[in-house]
């Protein structure tokens, strides 16, 4: 009889042998994903910032099931291993760096050590991204989102093609944005806003829109505005002015003396807050139109936050007043 010793070499450490066609199906399937994550890394090798991401991707990926599926994770850290080793040669001096962590990876590394051996990666991938490029950990829920209506006759909303504003409840909560500078600024708004389902935005003056030729905005909204309802105004003393005139009253979220505390006023239903300019805030014109001033309590040295941030802390309060559930 034939010796069977010629048998197979062992696998180098850290890297998960691929199973055969004739495994079982659970193994044929972790076959299949290690093949797939192989496949993509080798599609976006050249490119640094696609690479990057990727390799993120795959990092956040193996963290989140790292306690549900312990053979997967195996693999997946295998392959990990594998693709960094791939970038030894890499014409790209980041890549090429990065191709040293590939031995560190084994299938036996505990969270934390995996952890802390990953972050030059991510460190890598958020250096000099933009506000809309960073790594979004869970998908977008479109199944919130439908071709319902579109805005009302006189708003706005992103490409016809995209998707638009739906037809479901809505917060009834307007917000009336006064010449605000930053583009970033107003994509945040409109994140909180679509993450909230606020009724609607009013953009004045100068405010950067999503329909600039820049982009700037959309970009920063990364695609919320398409999901919010939204309008230009000339002027924002109009604005508040028409609102008023609708019965709405209108707040400004301003440090001014005199203005009430977040914590201890009352949002009354429908209502508006107005935003003023990142640096000279709300003009005192528009202040005097006002049914209220609020203020967010500030205890440091500088008395106010950034707009975008200042006005999530203040939706979310109504939200929470009004016992909002987005239905």
């Amino acid at each position: 009889a034939k010796s069977s010793r010629q048998s197979p070499q062992d696998p180098p450490s850290g890297v998960v042998p691929v199973p055969s066609a004739g495994a079982p199906s659970g193994e044929r399937d972790i076959s299949f994903e290690v093949a797939e994550a192989e496949s993509a890394l080798a599609k976006v090798a050249k490119n640094r910032v696609a690479c990057l991401s990727l390799l993120c991707q795959h990092a956040q990926r193996i963290e989140r099931l790292w306690h549900e599926d312990e053979a997967l994770r195996r693999a997946l850290l295998g392959a990990l291993s594998s693709g960094l080793g791939s970038l030894t040669g890499h014409k790209d001096q980041v890549l090429r760096e990065l191709s040293w962590l590939a031995p560190k990876i084994s299938a036996d590394i505990t969270l934390q050590h995996f952890l802390i051996i990953v972050l030059p990666i991510e460190r890598q991938h958020t250096r000099g991204l933009r506000d809309d490029e960073f790594l979004v950990l869970r998908p977008d829920d479109l199944g919130k989102a439908d071709l319902g209506e579109k805005a009302s006759k006189g708003l706005s909303t992103t490409a016809p093609s995209e998707l638009v504003v739906a037809a479901g409840a809505r917060m009834p909560l307007t917000v009336v944005l006064d010449n605000l500078r930053s583009a970033f600024n107003v994509g945040s708004i409109f994140r909180t806003a679509e993450c909230l389902r606020l009724e609607r935005l009013v953009l004045c003056g100068y405010t950067a829109t999503p329909g600039d030729a820049s982009k700037q905005t959309a970009r920063a909204a990364m695609g919320a505005d398409a999901h919010v309802t939204w309008e230009h105004r000339s002027k924002s003393l109009d604005a508040v002015r028409d609102l008023r005139a609708a019965g709405v009253p209108v707040f400004a979220l301003e440090t001014v003396a005199g203005a009430a505390s977040l914590h201890s006023f009352t949002f009354p239903t429908p209502c508006a807050l107005l935003l003023g300019n990142e640096r000279h805030g709300v003009e005192a014109d528009l202040l005097a139109q006002c049914s209220a001033l609020v203020r967010i309590p500030c205890h440091g040295v500088k008395n106010s936050l950034n707009v975008g941030v200042a006005f999530a802390i203040c939706a979310y309060e109504v939200a929470r007043q009004w016992r909002w559930d987005g239905e």
